[in-house]
């Protein structure tokens, strides 16, 4: 039976489309195709996201790689979470979960920054059972140690827990962990799956 609802956040909970962001805000194919490349073809982004550079310092790693785009830089790097967005239907079936007793936790590749913004102005977040924001423990996923960090940290149970993740190899390494998963390709679609999920495992 299913106990627990690990959500991602990145096109589970919220948008994270990164081309439409630099699209959307600088409308200039080759700004967004260099930098779309300077921060998510290379290892700044994961280094972001674990923790290991903040804004400042990733904003000067990025100007010292491409110093063409220093204006450009210093202005997407406050601004970009505003632009990771709410998924309604996601939040609404994060509250469904709820109300049928699950437990709901976070386990999201996440930079600070992007973390405080969700603070301030989602407060959905806060009525989460827990979860691992990986800056705050400088691990990302896939690595397993991110999951086993999870497990133990909340006493879970990984047979009792849903993972939902856009990512297949994030699944995979919950799979090795005999966490089930759901793979989120379509979101507006994910409710459904996971009531059927759900429904399917009582029925067992």
């Amino acid at each position: 039976m299913i106990k627990n609802v690990i959500f991602d956040i990145g096109n589970v909970l919220a948008t994270f489309q990164p081309q439409e962001f630099l699209m959307e805000f600088f409308q200039d194919e080759q700004i967004v195709e260099d930098l779309y490349h300077l921060f998510f073809k290379t290892d700044l982004w994961n280094q972001y996201d674990q923790g290991l550079l903040n804004g400042d310092t990733l904003k000067q790693k990025a100007i010292a790689r491409m110093p063409q785009y220093q204006n450009e830089i210093e202005s997407m790097i406050p601004a970009w979470a505003s632009y990771v967005r709410p998924i309604e239907s996601s939040v609404d079936l994060v509250r469904f979960c709820q109300e049928k007793g699950l437990k709901t936790f976070i386990l999201s590749n996440i930079p600070q920054d992007c973390h405080i913004y969700f603070q301030k102005h989602y407060g959905f977040f806060d009525q989460m059972d827990g979860g691992i924001w990986s800056y705050q423990d400088h691990l990302i996923k896939p690595d397993p140690k991110i999951y086993e960090l999870l497990l133990s940290r909340y006493a879970l149970k990984p047979e009792e827990c849903l993972f939902i993740d856009d990512h297949r190899e994030n699944l995979e390494q919950a799979q090795k962990h005999r966490i089930h998963t759901i793979h989120c390709t379509h979101v507006e679609n994910l409710p459904q799956q996971v009531k059927r999920f759900l429904y399917e495992m009582q029925c067992q």
